[in-house]
């Protein structure tokens, strides 16, 4: 197995070196003035032919960098002559494909030198890790049907990484690697380790998971997509063994309580047990119980008292779901507190904190121990019941005020009450006083 894949990485260095010097020679050809190979490709009337044209006069970071044509296919740019254009004398290739393609973007994607000058900060051992992947293993056997660098990255019209209309970009990963893995003739004849065929409906369970809206609803670029878990030169399904490892360097929380967990020494695919790997779900509270839609009911009994998983999943999702209403009922008042204009941001950051020991409880959970969680949710308790306190003491506050206010309002009202009688009083004394001063006269 190791003398294989030197052999690989051998052949691979060789077919660099002799392109490479095929490559100087082309190089050392090309002259100013016309391209005849896009302006003899483009008045093609087989669209095979002419697409590579159309394609190359597009955004293309190559022809943007000042690369030709031959310098991936060799020949002589200047020659009018089909004849002469492709003479393998002026190291004309065609179409590389296989193992020569892959040397091909390598004599430039390997040479450290070269790519300081137009990509400094990009990796140039791809082709090395490419033929460490299921991929390259393949096609070290012959298996042209397998993914070149030109399946995921294309080969005319080639666009940057970070360019959204990239192939690789994060949002296209998915459909990119699905143009073959998503098609059951393409897949024909492939198997798994254990000699089962190799399914093919990875794309559409991605499609529904958590993973797909996070990348494309919520325009999360960070959001896992096919090349995050099983790589993307170096290719590989993840294995059973390293399954966890994968989600843990993302999830690295959760992964580091699973590691203390019972869990750890059953479950053979780790984190896949409970959350499947391409349509991975919404994590929810639900999940957590014995009895549907809960997912412990494979390995454990609901309501059996000698199960003691069934026990602790019990004691765990009854404790979260004492603080969750806890929680909010707290909300509840002290957002009829602050409705009622009582100064109680103190208490909303309380609650955020509760929050956190919910959510802390939650990841607390994955080592499936429940004194460990319910040491978290006695801590978030605590958070709460100060803030009903705050709360209650509000309401209270509240009841004085208005208390007050209705007692103001009764005095003023009396005042009222009392100054218009006196008005009154006065308005008739005015007029008996008027009316005997007109019978004197």
């Amino acid at each position: 197995m190791a003398q294989s894949g030197v052999s690989r990485s051998l052949t691979i260095a060789l077919l660099v070196l002799a392109f490479g010097a095929i490559g100087a020679v082309a190089s050392a050809q090309r002259v100013a003035g016309a391209n005849t190979c896009l302006t003899c490709h483009a008045a093609q009337t087989d669209a095979r032919l002419s697409a590579p044209s159309a394609l190359f006069t597009q955004p293309d970071i190559h022809r943007e960098s000042g690369f030709a044509c031959i310098d991936c296919h060799g020949g002589d740019a200047a020659a009018a002559d089909k004849a002469r254009a492709h003479d393998t004398a002026h190291g004309f290739k065609g179409k590389p494909i296989g193992q020569v393609q892959i040397a091909t973007c390598a004599r430039c994607h390997g040479d450290a030198e070269l790519m300081r000058r137009f990509a400094p900060r990009q990796r140039i051992d791809q082709a090395t890790e490419y033929a460490t992947s299921v991929h390259g293993k393949l096609l070290a056997t012959g298996d042209l049907n397998v993914a070149m660098c030109s399946s995921c990255h294309g080969a005319h019209g080639i666009r940057r990484v970070t360019d959204a209309k990239s192939p690789v970009f994060p949002t296209n990963v998915h459909g990119t690697c699905g143009h073959c893995h998503a098609n059951p003739q393409h897949m024909s004849g492939y198997k798994l380790p254990d000699g089962s065929p190799l399914p093919t409906g990875q794309l559409a369970d991605y499609q529904k998971s958590v993973h797909y809206r996070a990348l494309t609803k919520g325009n999360d670029l960070s959001a896992p997509t096919c090349n995050d878990c099983h790589g993307n030169h170096g290719a590989a399904p993840p294995g059973v063994g390293t399954v966890a490892n994968v989600c843990g360097t993302c999830h690295a929380v959760f992964a580091q309580k699973f590691e203390t967990s019972v869990h750890k020494q059953i479950f053979e695919k780790g984190c896949v047990e409970c959350h499947s790997n391409h349509a991975i779900a919404q994590p929810s509270d639900d999940m957590l119980s014995t009895t549907a839609p809960g997912i412990c009911a494979p390995c454990h009994t609901a309501g059996d008292k000698s199960d003691k998983g069934s026990v602790a999943a019990d004691e765990m999702r009854q404790d979260i779901e004492r603080l969750k209403a806890d929680i909010e009922q707290s909300s509840a008042l002290i957002g009829r507190v602050k409705n009622a204009g009582i100064e109680v941001s103190d208490q909303e950051l309380a609650l955020r904190d509760a929050r956190t020991k919910l959510t802390l409880a939650r990841t607390e959970m994955h080592a499936f121990e429940p004194r460990q969680v319910a040491a978290v949710i006695a801590e978030g308790s605590s958070i709460v019941e100060a803030a009903d306190r705050a709360g209650q003491n509000g309401i209270a506050e509240l009841r004085y005020r208005r208390r007050g206010l209705a007692a103001s309002l009764a005095a003023i009202l009396l005042v009222v009450v009392a100054l218009a009688l006196k008005v009154r009083q006065i308005d008739r004394r005015q007029s008996r006083e008027s009316s005997g001063a007109i019978r004197h006269e």
